[in-house]
């Protein structure tokens, strides 16, 4: 999908990543690549801001499940934020949320809020 766009800022300490269109298989990849590249930077805290994603289907639902391996194993945080109704239950149905904070929205980071949203990054503060 060529509509499929990303936008990184940097706030207090944390790469927000904004995507923006249908999350698939060619896009994920364009994802996964900038949350490399922020890694390989070395950003440890990385949100990932999907209030102009309406759909995730299956194929970017494993390419997050990479990108949470890929940022876990250096030590770092994603979080993600600002997730329609759709996208958190889908996220929930698949376990996502014990692997990832969900903020209700990314602006909290920029304000020095903890965002509110459920779990520090790590499966064993879930349930």
């Amino acid at each position: 999908m060529s509509n499929f766009e990303t936008t990184t800022d940097i706030v207090r300490d944390t790469a927000i990543v904004k995507v923006k269109g249908y999350l698939s298989g060619l896009s994920g990849e364009r994802l996964e690549s900038e949350i490399a590249r922020l890694v390989g930077d070395g950003n440890r805290s990385i949100v990932i801001n999907f209030r102009e994603t309406d759909m995730v289907n299956s194929v970017g639902v494993s390419i997050l499940v990479g990108i949470i391996e890929k940022v876990r194993d250096v030590g770092g945080e994603l979080s993600f934020s600002d997730l329609t109704p759709v996208n958190e239950e889908v996220f929930r149905l698949m376990g996502l949320h014990r692997h990832v904070r969900f903020r209700p929205r990314q602006e909290a980071v920029a304000e020095g809020e903890g965002g509110g949203g459920e779990g520090g990054g790590k499966a064993e503060e879930n349930r």
